[in-house]
């Protein structure tokens, strides 16, 4: 009994000295054991600075994009103004060089003339107040650009020069048609150089010598070079009368000026010579019109309305229809009014 006791007494202190053992052998391994740490890498003072100066520059970059970003429009908003506001004035110019016209016709009619030179001045005046008043619209539409435009610009500049001079050796005449031809001088040099250079003055490619020089070229070019079509040939005829009775006039002024004439004498022939040049280049861009199919354009049909009542004018009140000149006048006045109703007509009903 007793050794059955002292057994079990020592197995007992076996597994605790076991257990003991097992306790202080993992107490020590766990005290020995590594313990893993996260490394926590903090910021050296060179990327501190680069981050800084980042902000820094794009704080800056933000703040200028914010500050220009305005003065850019506020730039293109100026020149929008500008621009917008030399249209209007051209446009202005355009609008009193008709009423100015107009006026000189009515002041006329207000005296006592005869029925011939009432119908002379008629069509003295119809020229230049139908082309300011086909001017209106190629301002407003932004055509002055356009061959066309820039032509009848140039004619009616020659026009106003011309009827300056007139005045000037006349000594006198309308008071009225002296201040439609300076308004026509500066509003036509200024339709003129927009068209060219446009209306910011700097978009064109030519300068206006150039361009000045182009369109004399073309023109001489246009009138020798055969006509394309019927209607091209009947306004290119017209064209080609035109100019002759214009060299006429011309001889006769420099004949004037050799013998000395009077002043008003070489005024007359000048006005003349005037009109029939400002005439010519009307029929004539007629002509170009026709060559390149564009007649049912409204500037054209008008342009055909206009050549219609200045030659029929013509015709009856210089010559008389049955003599030869008048009689081609009234002819080709005829071509031209049915030649502007038929492409009116198609026109409207395309």
């Amino acid at each position: 009994m007793m050794n059955m006791m002292m057994k079990l007494i020592s197995l007992i202190s076996v597994v605790l000295i076991l257990a003991t053992n097992g306790a202080v052998a993992f107490h020590t391994s766990s005290r020995l054991a590594p313990i893993p740490q996260v490394q926590q890498t903090s910021p050296s003072f060179r990327s501190i600075v680069t981050s800084s100066n980042k902000l820094r520059s794009n704080a800056a970059a933000i703040k200028t994009a914010s500050s220009v970003k305005p003065l850019m429009l506020s730039s293109s908003g100026e020149d929008f103004c500008k621009i917008q506001g030399r249209k209007k004035r051209v446009i202005l110019g355009y609008k009193a060089m008709t009423a100015l016209y107009i006026a000189v016709f009515l002041y006329s009619a207000s005296k006592s003339v005869a029925a011939n030179t009432l119908l002379a001045i008629t069509s003295y005046v119809a020229m230049p107040a139908g082309l300011s008043y086909i001017m209106i619209s190629a301002a407003k539409h932004d055509r002055l650009g356009s061959d066309t435009y820039k032509r009848i610009n140039l004619s009616l500049l020659e026009y106003a020069v011309l009827g300056l001079s007139v005045i000037k050796l006349s000594g006198g005449g309308n008071p009225i048609l002296k201040v439609a031809y300076i308004i026509t001088l500066i509003n036509t040099i200024k339709g003129y150089a927009y068209g060219v250079l446009g209306l910011d003055k700097k978009s064109g490619s030519d300068t206006m010598l150039q361009d000045f020089i182009k369109g004399v070229k073309s023109t001489i070019k246009g009138i020798c070079s055969d006509p394309k079509n019927m209607k091209s040939f009947g306004y290119w005829s017209a064209t080609l009368m035109v100019v002759t009775m214009k060299l006429f006039k011309l001889k006769d002024i420099i004949n004037a000026l050799q013998s000395a004439a009077a002043s008003k004498d070489i005024a007359m022939s000048l006005a003349r010579f005037n009109r029939l040049s400002l005439l010519a280049l009307m029929i004539y861009t007629l002509k170009d019109a026709a060559d390149r199919d564009r007649l049912s354009g409204t500037t054209f049909i008008q342009l055909n309305y206009l050549c219609a009542l200045v030659l029929g004018i013509v015709g009856v009140v210089g010559g008389g229809v049955m003599s030869p000149l008048g009689g081609a006048n009234v002819a080709f006045a005829a071509f031209f009014a049915v030649n502007g109703l038929s492409s009116y007509f198609k026109k409207s009903v395309l």
